[in-house]
């Protein structure tokens, strides 16, 4: 996916971009709590300055597919999936090591608790994906 933008800020390695929303953006299912999914049509992004892009520059950008399809397995698959294990565990396990409980109640509570852990989980994974330059967008040309 190939976008088009201004350099705001360099910071050596990578650039800061200024790019309006796309048409790509405007028909997402997530585009309301995405960070580009502001009221403003503008979006700021880093992206990876191989090609030595400067401030004022105006360049066209590339977002992987493969990088956003996994980032979206990522944020919205696995907590899905590990607070329907919470629940299933709790119904399985709550008759067992809580009998004076509803079962219910405990599955709910675990489920929650899944849910927590996937999203406390996804967060110190982002810090070794954001090392990662697969996941960032790459400067591919200066215009």
């Amino acid at each position: 996916m190939e976008e088009h933008g201004i350099v705001v800020q360099d910071k050596k390695r990578t650039v800061l971009i200024k790019a309006q929303r796309s048409t790509s953006c405007d028909s997402c299912a997530s585009k309301k709590t995405c960070a580009s999914g502001s009221a403003d049509s503008e979006m700021l992004i880093e992206a990876e300055n191989a090609v030595g892009a400067k401030v004022g520059d105006r360049v066209v950008f590339t977002i992987g597919t493969a990088s956003i399809l996994k980032a979206g397995l990522l944020l919205y698959l696995v907590p899905i999936l590990c607070f329907i294990a919470g629940v299933v565990l709790g119904q399985t396990v709550a008759k067992n090591i809580f009998p004076a409980q509803n079962p219910d109640l405990v599955s709910g509570v675990l489920g929650v608790i899944f849910l927590a852990l996937a999203f406390i989980g996804l967060k110190v994974y982002s810090s070794f994906i954001e090392k990662d330059k697969s996941f960032r967008p790459h400067v591919l040309r200066v215009e």
